[in-house]
């Protein structure tokens, strides 16, 4: 049931996309053509949308991204690094630190410790000197010698590196007389180890000589979901030589407990026996595997200790099953007075509470301020005390035309023009597919394709209509809001004149003039070219709002305040083609409304 959970997505989406997979075989002529008329780049993107269920691309380009040095475990192959994390809730920190591995432990150039144990298989190369001059390579045998020209077979198997090269240098001189010697490892042997228990995959494993467990553990793809990494067991001979700690080189990065391998090494992962989890407000929350005997000031040391926010007289709640009840216990304590030297116990939970207002939080003010520059955000602050200490507006200040920028809104306007541009195509494979156009031309679907082109490269600036008067902060709490880390606020000088764009003859910023209403900028800018929706006409007023003229509007009684923006939208008729006008007359507004915030920053 959990394997089906999991493909369960994946299955929706194919018999979501079947549909397009059948309607979009290259069989079929007469939708190829109606594709390749499409721009390169949205052509593209129809045809993958059509094609997602056989994956290929994607599957192609992973390959390539993974060839050079890692690999991906076979379980992680289809899963992408965010969802690797999500896979396992339950699991220990550290597990999914397995899930690429090296695709090879040997290197074309090593250098090896004097501690290196010799054995059937290395590779050296005896170079003599002085009275006589040789030069030769020999394999150990597998009897465990090494054939050394001028003195036959030399037993060396089973010592370390230096001391065989110790061994042949006074040999060569007792019985070479004038004659030395050197010895370079030029080949290493493969040994074989076997890896038991709670592995992600248990067996025997040939691997390089100069390995340790560590290079044994990615080789088979780390620990399985109950396999411990504290307590990892390394077996010679049926005797139990270390016990491996992977926490040491995990949590700082030391391999001084790390073991060189031998051939025929056992290397044993026993169950997980004791978990400890940590919350949020510390450095690394996770799950942790603890060792018998260890405390919570061991736990908080694997997880990095506290976070800034959290006080030297912060709570700390101590979540522990009771054993005779076996029941939840919950001690809450103050950081400063919690013995740290309490033993852990198997499914503690350890949480400890922060303070609001810590995290250092920034807005920048820039324009007609006297003091313009990035602000601290207190805890207590609002847009008011901000603007106050930056000294207040200047006497050439506009605020009515006040550019507020937020980057959650920002977020919020960029998904909505993504979910926009979809739609669209969503809306173009329907009517590709199932056949809804009639004598298509070349020009049927390139006003979508270019609306769809826009929306995606589109980047609201995120802006938000705000009333920054500084009387009526002062008197209404609702509009003094409480500004966010990385809010923007420019105050503009005061304008003089009215932009008119869009499907004009000619788009320009005009003079104010206080006796003209829209129509007499619009008349101003050449008139409406033919692509103009005389319906669809926005202005955009300088804090931001906008709304559409009415034809009442257009009465001489209707003024507009300087650095108003005139937006004349395109007429809609082109995409009647496949029936999409409903769908395509917010979007113009919200693009006219986008570009309008933007011209309004640029003129900084």
């Amino acid at each position: 049931m959990k394997n089906l959970n999991k493909k369960l997505p994946f299955i929706l989406i194919i018999m979501l996309f079947a549909p397009f997979k059948m309607h979009s075989e290259l069989s079929a002529p007469e939708q190829m053509e109606i594709i390749n008329k499409l721009p390169a780049d949205q052509r593209d993107s129809i045809l993958k949308k059509m094609e997602r269920a056989d994956m290929l691309q994607e599957e192609i380009d992973d390959r390539f991204e993974n060839e050079i040095t890692l690999i991906k475990r076979p379980d992680y192959e289809d899963l992408k690094d965010e969802e690797i994390e999500d896979e396992c809730d339950d699991c220990i920190f550290g597990y999914d630190f397995f899930k690429y591995s090296p695709t090879t432990f040997a290197t074309s150039s090593f250098s090896i410790t004097p501690d290196y144990i010799l054995g059937p298989g290395d590779k050296l190369e005896i170079n003599m000197f002085g009275a006589e001059e040789i030069s030769a390579e020999s394999y150990i045998s597998r009897e465990g010698s090494l054939f050394v020209p001028k003195l036959g077979p030399v037993f060396l198997a089973g010592m370390t590196f230096s001391k065989a090269t110790e061994y042949l240098e006074n040999k060569v001189r007792r019985e070479l007389i004038g004659v030395d010697i050197s010895l370079t490892l030029s080949e290493l042997r493969s040994i074989t180890v076997y890896l038991l228990g709670e592995a992600y995959l248990p067996g025997s494993y040939t691997v390089s000589g100069l390995s340790s467990i560590s290079n044994a553990l990615f080789a088979a793809g780390g620990v399985n979901e109950r396999g411990s990494l504290r307590n990892i067991q390394i077996k010679r001979s049926g005797e139990l030589i270390a016990t491996y700690d992977f926490y040491d080189f995990l949590t700082k990065g030391s391999v001084s407990s790390d073991v060189r391998l031998q051939d025929s090494d056992v290397i044993f992962i026993p169950f997980i026996e004791n978990k400890v989890e940590l919350g949020e407000n510390f450095k690394r929350p996770h799950i942790y595997e603890f060792r018998e005997g260890e405390t919570l000031s061991d736990a908080i040391e694997l997880a990095g200790g506290f976070n800034s926010n959290v006080s030297p007289n912060a709570n700390i709640e101590l979540s522990s099953i009771n054993p005779d009840t076996f029941s939840r216990e919950v001690k809450s304590l103050k950081r400063s007075s919690v013995d740290l030297s309490t033993p852990l116990t198997d499914g503690d939970f350890l949480n400890v509470s922060a303070d609001a207002g810590i995290k250092a939080e920034t807005i920048t003010i820039s324009g007609e301020v006297e003091k313009p520059g990035q602000y601290s955000i207190l805890k207590s602050d609002t847009i008011l005390d901000i603007i106050t200490r930056a000294g207040g507006y200047t006497n050439n200040s506009y605020v009515e035309g006040a550019v507020f920028l937020r980057k959650s809104v920002a977020e919020a306007q960029k998904e909505g023009f993504k979910r926009s541009a979809e739609r669209l195509e969503y809306t173009m494979i329907d009517a590709i597919t199932q056949g809804n156009i009639t004598n298509v031309s070349e020009y049927t679907l390139m006003p979508i394709a270019d609306l769809v082109e826009r929306l995606k490269r589109e980047e609201p600036p995120g802006r938000q209509v705000v009333d920054l008067d500084m009387m009526s902060l002062k008197t209404d709490p609702y509009l003094n809001f409480r500004p966010q880390d990385g809010d923007e606020l420019y105050i503009p000088k005061r304008p003089n004149s009215i932009s008119v764009v869009g499907e004009v003859l000619n788009s320009a910023t005009l003079a104010y003039n206080a006796n003209f209403d829209a129509n007499d900028y619009i008349e101003k800018a050449g008139g409406l070219n033919e692509a103009a929706d005389k319906d669809k006409i926005f202005v955009v007023y300088p804090n931001g709002g906008a709304e559409i003229i009415k034809k009442s509007l257009f009465s001489s009684n209707n003024k507009l305040v300087p650095g108003t923006t005139i937006f004349v939208t395109r007429d809609p008729k082109p995409y009647d083609a496949i029936k999409i006008t409903s769908i395509v007359t917010p979007i113009l507004a919200d693009l006219a409304t986008s570009a309008a915030a933007i011209a309004a920053i640029s003129d900084d």
